[in-house]
């Protein structure tokens, strides 16, 4: 697997988009385009581009891509982890901090720094 792109995102809980390129068998190769790179607290991970569809009244996801057995979609996400931080350190792509949530707006503000407000 070679990390071709990676794009830094600051919307909700997602911290980058991944493009990955994947050799299968010469010569056949299998490029992913937008693997959300996703972070809640300090836990990081990777998701695979998907869709909604309505299935029974109940909307569902579904990847627009992804290996039919579901262990090898795991083990490439876990192997992104290194690919990736190794693409953004050779590419000048600052890592994006984690974010508390549970702690308060005045828990977060040190005593000598102003409120933005």
């Amino acid at each position: 697997m070679e990390v071709l792109y990676y794009e830094k995102a600051n919307k909700n809980k997602t911290i980058g988009y991944a493009d990955i390129k994947i050799k299968i068998e010469k010569p056949a190769v299998l490029i992913f385009r937008k693997i959300a790179h996703v972070q809640s607290g300090d836990k990081k991970w990777f998701n695979l581009p998907s869709f909604q569809r309505e299935v029974n009244g109940q909307p569902k996801y579904f990847r627009y891509a992804e290996f039919e057995t579901h262990a090898y979609n795991g083990q490439l996400m876990e192997s992104m982890n290194e690919q990736v931080k190794r693409f953004c350190i050779e590419n000048g792509i600052e890592e994006v901090p984690a974010s508390n949530f549970d702690a308060s707006l005045f828990e977060k503000a040190s005593p000598a720094q102003d409120l933005p407000f």
